[in-house]
């Protein structure tokens, strides 16, 4: 952050998600039509996918470099909004197809994620009093998903705390999505915890219509160094997220994607790093 300092400074910043954004485009253009055999990789094709569409969506938004200093209020809160979806489907990626784990392990992650899926909306169509005619098969999955988990024998394999929190939430018909907590969850993305939590937090203080959030559009004189940076925020903070999804696919279908011209391999090696080690940078 403490990079952006003008207009030229933030023109830069903008080109390196541009450029890691088409090569993002590239690879999703390489693997249309392509089958995907195993369940994970095919939720990690489409989360993929939706994490694309959200970066996609994020530039159009931000103020465009090839143009003058812009001197209208642009939209932060809308920015910082689709900052979060761009983390939150590389989270949900990660814990569906990303960790290396058992096939055990892969299919009760996959199965806990879809119960909660289903329970959420069984609560949402509860709560309107829907007469929806798909209320019965979504009540049919959840069945089968809940009994698949219980007697599942990853389950067994579980800490007997950690068990019985998870057994105690199947009986509420509160299944979490995931199993475990951020910061195992980071731990095994190799993403640093601390730096992942004060990224959220710090987007999510603009989504909601806060105090801080209302008082920060107001504080700095459009064309400063701290407005600049306020309007680089979400792309920067999304970046090291869409670098990793990316690289993640390249994995995941090893031999079916392009490489990155080598300018781009390397802007996506220093924003993963930034992932891994953390900052104390964050505006």
């Amino acid at each position: 952050m403490q990079e952006i300092n003008t207009w030229g400074d933030y023109r830069a910043k903008v080109r390196e998600f541009d450029a890691v954004l088409e090569y993002g485009k590239a690879v999703s253009a390489a693997l249309t039509s392509l089958p995907m055999a195993a369940p994970h990789v095919s939720y990690g094709e489409q989360i993929f996918v939706k994490l694309l569409h959200h970066g996609i969506a994020l530039r159009r938004l931000a103020p465009d470099p090839g143009q003058q200093m812009p001197h209208e209020r642009w939209d932060l809160p809308s920015m910082c909004a689709l900052a979060r979806c761009v983390i939150e489907a590389h989270d949900a990626f990660e814990y569906i197809a990303g960790h290396p784990v058992t096939e055990s392990e892969r299919s009760f992650r996959i199965r806990l994620w879809e119960l909660h899926d289903a329970t959420r909306r069984l609560k949402i169509l509860g709560g309107t009093g829907s007469t929806n005619p798909a209320v019965p098969g979504i009540l049919a999955d959840a069945a089968r998903l809940q009994l698949a988990l219980e007697v599942h024998e990853y389950m067994a394999s579980l800490p007997a705390v950690q068990q019985a929190e998870l057994r105690l939430r199947l009986r509420r018909n509160d299944p979490p999505d995931f199993h475990l907590s951020r910061r195992q969850r980071c731990e095994m993305s190799g993403v640093d915890a601390g730096w992942h939590k004060a990224v959220t937090m710090q987007l999510s203080q603009h989504v909601h219509t806060l105090p801080f959030s209302v008082h920060q559009l107001f504080q700095f004189p459009v064309g400063t160094a701290e407005a600049l940076r306020l309007m680089a925020m979400p792309l920067l903070f999304a970046l090291p997220f869409v670098v990793r999804a990316i690289q993640a696919m390249d994995l995941l279908t090893p031999g079916r994607v392009p490489k990155p011209p080598s300018r781009t391999a390397r802007t996506m090696t220093a924003w993963r790093m930034l992932a891994e080690q953390g900052t104390r940078d964050i505006g």
